[in-house]
């Protein structure tokens, strides 16, 4: 089984220069936990719930480059589920960006994969 059939494609995606508050907005409009970082079809990070949370304060003022992280793993579509699992287990994540040569083409999530959350938030926990 591979990456790449068990991957959403084309995940909604947000810009470095974004601002948190509409990080937010949009984790929240659809559903999502995390989202790539890209600009100009290049991924430069990612940004999930967990690191909105040291910034609730100032969503509006903080770009969303402050709080991503940068550089982050990724996985190749063609890997298999086995090395992507071991891969969020190895960095205690929840979830990979899926890149190739043209840049990303998607992302799997530990949900995806039927895993549990590396680090869930106590709300979270209430939804399982």
């Amino acid at each position: 089984m591979l990456v790449r059939d068990y991957m959403t494609k084309n995940p909604v995606t947000i810009e470095p220069g974004d601002s948190l508050a509409r990080a937010d907005i949009i984790m929240k409009a659809g559903g999502f936990r995390r989202l790539p970082v890209v600009e100009g079809g290049r991924l430069y990070g990612i940004l999930s719930e967990y690191d909105l949370r040291s910034h609730l304060d100032s969503l509006c003022s903080v770009r969303v480059a402050t709080a991503m992280t940068p550089v982050p793993v990724t996985v190749a579509p063609s890997a298999t589920l086995e090395h992507a699992a071991s891969l969020l287990k190895r960095f205690e994540i929840g979830a990979l960006p899926v890149v190739d040569r043209e840049g990303l083409v998607g992302i799997i999530t530990a949900k995806d994969m039927w895993m549990p959350e590396q680090r869930p938030l106590e709300e979270w926990m209430s939804h399982v």
